[in-house]
């Protein structure tokens, strides 16, 4: 990571990224636990690895922390071909791209950034649990989902399903989590 962000002439990237993922990883925590301990099976070996490599991308594209090199929708889509790039499996791969927006985006967004032609929408509970705890960190610290959905239900159609996200997301977790 730090080797591509140097590339970049972004190297406080890393560190950034580092102390955002951490926090998003407590909170993907706290919603893993409580979905299992209410009967779902969540992998959380493989989301505690989703979180930490969901944005690789910035390594590429910087962000407001650092320096933005990029409009920060193209970060999944980096971060999907770096994983793959550096031998990740394709499943971990994916959770960069099914991140954005917190469900992940629709085909005709995807197509208009050029970014491919197909949707990259949250599938597995692990998605749906990054995405919703990603849209939810907001420097470092959880923020209110009224935030989350101001901020991303810009992006057409992303404000119904971050409602259904949310909705999952209090099923799973019996309504524990706000």
């Amino acid at each position: 990571m730090t080797k591509i962000a140097r590339q970049h002439g972004i190297p406080k990237q890393v560190e950034n990224t580092w102390r955002h993922s951490q926090c998003v990883w407590n909170f993907a925590k706290k919603i893993g636990k409580l979905a299992q301990k209410n009967g779902y099976k969540v992998d959380m070996k493989f989301l505690k690895r989703a979180c930490f490599i969901h944005d690789l991308g910035r390594m590429q594209t910087g962000s407001k922390g650092s320096r933005e090199l990029l409009d920060a929708v193209y970060h999944g889509y980096l971060g999907y071909k770096l994983s793959l790039k550096y031998g990740l499996p394709k499943k971990l791969a994916e959770t960069c791209r099914r991140h954005l927006g917190g469900a992940g985006l629709s085909a005709s967004v995807n197509k208009k950034f050029k970014m491919g032609r197909k949707s990259t929408f949250a599938r597995t509970i692990e998605e749906k649990i990054l995405g919703y705890a990603d849209c939810r960190t907001f420097h470092n610290k959880i923020a209110p989902f009224s935030k989350a959905y101001q901020r991303f239900s810009k992006f057409p159609g992303q404000g119904p399903r971050l409602l259904a996200l949310q909705k999952f997301i209090k099923k799973i977790t019996y309504n524990k989590i706000r």
